[in-house]
Order: structure tokens, then sequence, then C-alpha cells
């Protein structure tokens, strides 16, 4: 079973991590910090700063989130946005097939 690892709390335990929560929302208690120690913001959904189980993180982080896959040839300008090139002045027979 999947869930079998995962260390369940006391009714306690989870009413001090819902005060804290609520304090940290508040601004009463300092963010919580990820592994790069860059703070998270308090606002960000659980689902959202914990890791899918199969990542096997220990603490909440945007890890997950940013792109780790990077493709060396991707550019982002494959053609010249707004630049102008030829456009036709006068209607041209056989120019539209219909």
């Amino acid at each position: 079973m999947a869930t079998a690892s995962v260390a369940f709390k006391s009714r306690e335990d989870h009413q001090k991590q819902l005060e804290l929560e609520e304090a940290r929302k508040a601004g009463l208690a300092p963010a919580e910090v990820d592994e790069d120690g860059k703070e998270i913001n308090p606002r960000i959904p659980r689902y959202m700063s914990s890791a899918p189980w199969y990542l096997n993180a220990e603490r909440p982080s945007l890890k997950h989130q940013r792109k780790w896959k990077s493709d060396p040839n991707y550019t982002k300008s494959w053609y010249d946005r707004g630049a102008k090139i030829f456009q036709a002045d006068k209607y041209r027979k056989g120019a539209c097939e219909k």
C-alpha cells in the first residue's frame, strides 16, 4: 500500500499545523523555507507546494513546479515578430485558387 509510509498525525498535531498555517498567512509567523533557502508564499495551496509521492520529497518545495527539462535547441524567436516582409499592393490574376 502506497500510504503505509506516510506518518499519520494526531488530532492535536494537526490542529497545531493548521494554526501555524493560519499564522503564516496572517504574517504572524515566518514563512516556510524550501530546500534552496527561498521562502514559500503561505498563500500557495498545499497541493502545489508539496511534491508528488514518487519524487520522495521530505519538505515542501516548489522545485517540482519549475521546468526541469530544457531543450538546448529551443529559441524563442523562430520567426521575426512584427518584421515587415513582402506585402502585395495589387491583385494578381491567379493568386487566389478559388
